[in-house]
């Protein structure tokens, strides 16, 4: 499934309000962005209703370099 184009600008301005962190362009429109710092409870917070408003999968995964969040 392909990211909306009409939520992209939400999703970046989104992560970025976050984790102070760029967005990269994934596969199929998605969205990507790594998380090097470890993640605190009010940024885990924020990002659930970050994805409670946009409907879109989202797919985490910690990985050697951080945590790889990804909306697709």
């Amino acid at each position: 499934m392909a990211v909306n184009k009409k939520y992209h600008k939400r999703i970046e301005e989104g992560l970025k309000e976050i984790f102070k962190t760029e967005t990269q362009k994934g596969n199929f429109d998605g969205l990507i962005t790594i998380v090097e710092e470890p993640m605190v409870r009010h940024q885990i917070i924020q990002l659930a209703k970050l994805c409670e408003e946009i409907p879109v999968s989202v797919t985490l995964k910690n990985t050697a370099n951080g945590v790889f969040i990804e909306f697709w």
